[in-house]
């Protein structure tokens, strides 16, 4: 049995909320359990696409996406919002599989064209993201600090 085949990918629950404060820890370094049961207890509300991976029962990644029916002038896009895997499971297929689960259910909600944003330095994120088959936008990304 190859690693990817012990990887189960379902939908996310509230009760994840810990298991993700705690792979969040482990990614940046910063304990925001209050943070993250704001932002999935808004995307669980709002009919998003959240899922986990699990193994043996333990939560390793998380990817959630939202459907916008018109944003920024694109009918029905899909977007990656969030995503985070454990970094002792990086490189061992979880997001890839996360990924795929996600474009699946995009295209059951008939979107044509999914995006998300990531930094230009963030060559990790980038290559994966390219397993994905995922290419540069026709967006440029605008920002002011304040």
């Amino acid at each position: 049995m190859s690693f990817e085949e012990i990887i189960n990918i379902r939908d996310m629950r509230e009760e994840d909320i810990s298991e993700i404060t705690d792979l969040d820890k482990k990614i940046s370094g910063f304990n925001r359990p209050d943070m993250w049961r704001s932002e999935i207890e808004h995307y669980l509300k709002n009919n998003s696409i959240c899922l986990v991976a699990e193994i043996q029962g333990q939560v390793v990644g998380f990817m959630i996406g939202t459907v916008h029916p018109w944003l920024f002038g694109i009918e029905n896009g899909g977007w990656i919002e969030i995503l985070g895997v454990d970094p002792s499971h990086t490189a061992k297929g979880v997001g890839k599989k996360l990924g795929e689960k996600l474009l699946e259910e995009f295209k059951s909600q008939e979107v044509k064209t999914v995006y998300t944003s990531v930094k230009w330095t963030s060559s990790d994120l980038l290559e994966f993201f390219r397993t994905l088959e995922m290419t540069k936008s026709n967006f440029i990304t605008l920002m002011k600090k304040l």
